[in-house]
């Protein structure tokens, strides 16, 4: 069940020359980054707990046990089929359901100044899920930025897709339309009107999602992002996949991981109030880009896609670096 009582939720403060990191215990959320020279963090966050189970949903937070969408909230894991909770009013299941690893109050088992690993256990058949599974995450804060490492291990098979879930916005104000995007991917998925993926795998080239060179978000020749970019077939050695630029302070983010796709959305359903946000500005649709590090969505569904099967004894791994110039 999601969390009630948010007296529970603690505030971990992480720093070291040149930046420093607010995480909530509450979805293992990065509530905020502040880089030295700059007033604004360069995430969205709120101040108020609260907010994380409402407006601010999946706001900087860990995702899963299986990140984005399973369509009809059916999957078939090994010869069974089992029935998944749905995110309502969506027939469909979004990031693990409607109380997924986001809306639990995650364990501290490590804390040094610039570093935390917290952990959280999901129990057989929660969310409609075969198998007790632990996660733990551990955000360690480097020069340039801050690294995240996530492992997952389950107790019989099951599905494993987990992603961070911050909203960047590097100007800490107004819309990420202005701000330039690159994804070095040959090709996406392309969604149904559920945004459920067809099955397709569709080369970027020529089309109005080629984004392997720096172009602005805001155009007029596609509908927007709430995009998987298909980085790679498996997991892979750490490297960059994306860099993200703004206009007015110049600085760039550029996404590091081992994970095989991109899920990209540009927050066209955002509806912040200036008290709700850290930053203190009234924040709308396009607040912040979503880059979020994990495996296909629907994958249960498509055997082209990377699978997301879990086995008792194997361990899921991720590592995903933020870094800031």
């Amino acid at each position: 069940m999601p969390l009630t009582d948010l007296s529970q939720v603690k505030q971990i403060h992480l720093k070291r020359e040149g930046i420093r990191a607010n995480i909530l215990t509450l979805g293992a959320s990065i509530q905020s980054i502040h880089l030295d020279g700059y007033p604004h963090s360069v995430v969205l966050g709120s101040p108020n707990f609260a907010d994380y189970l409402g407006s601010c949903r999946y706001f900087g937070a860990i995702v899963g046990r299986v990140a984005n969408r399973i369509a009809h909230s059916r999957a078939m894991i090994g010869d069974k089929e089992y029935l998944l909770t749905p995110s309502s009013p969506s027939p469909h299941q979004l990031h693990g359901g409607p109380a997924g690893t986001d809306c639990k109050n995650w364990r501290i088992i490590a804390q040094s100044d610039d570093a935390v690993q917290l952990q959280v256990t999901l129990e057989d058949g929660e969310m409609g899920y075969p198998g007790r599974m632990q996660i733990q995450v551990e955000y360690q804060l480097l020069s340039q930025g801050l690294e995240m490492r996530i492992q997952a291990t389950s107790n019989q098979l099951t599905l494993c897709n987990i992603a961070g879930h911050s909203y960047f916005n590097l100007d800490g104000q107004g819309s990420i339309l202005d701000h330039q995007l690159k994804v070095v991917a040959d090709h996406y998925l392309p969604v149904n009107d559920d945004l459920i993926p067809t099955g397709e795998v569709t080369p970027t080239h020529g089309s109005a999602y080629d984004f392997n060179h720096l172009r602005t978000i805001g155009r007029d020749d596609y509908l927007g992002l709430d995009t998987n970019f298909c980085l790679s077939l498996a997991p892979r050695v750490l490297q960059e996949v994306a860099v993200l630029k703004a206009p007015l302070t110049g600085l760039s983010l550029h996404l590091l991981t081992t994970e095989p796709g991109l899920q990209v959305y540009d927050a066209r359903h955002v509806d912040l109030a200036a008290s709700a946000n850290i930053n203190q500005h009234p924040l709308g649709a396009y607040a912040g880009l979503a880059l979020e590090a994990q495996h296909w969505p629907d994958a249960v569904h498509h055997s082209h896609f990377p699978p997301i099967l879990l086995a008792q004894g194997e361990t899921y791994e991720q590592t995903t670096q933020y870094l800031f110039r």
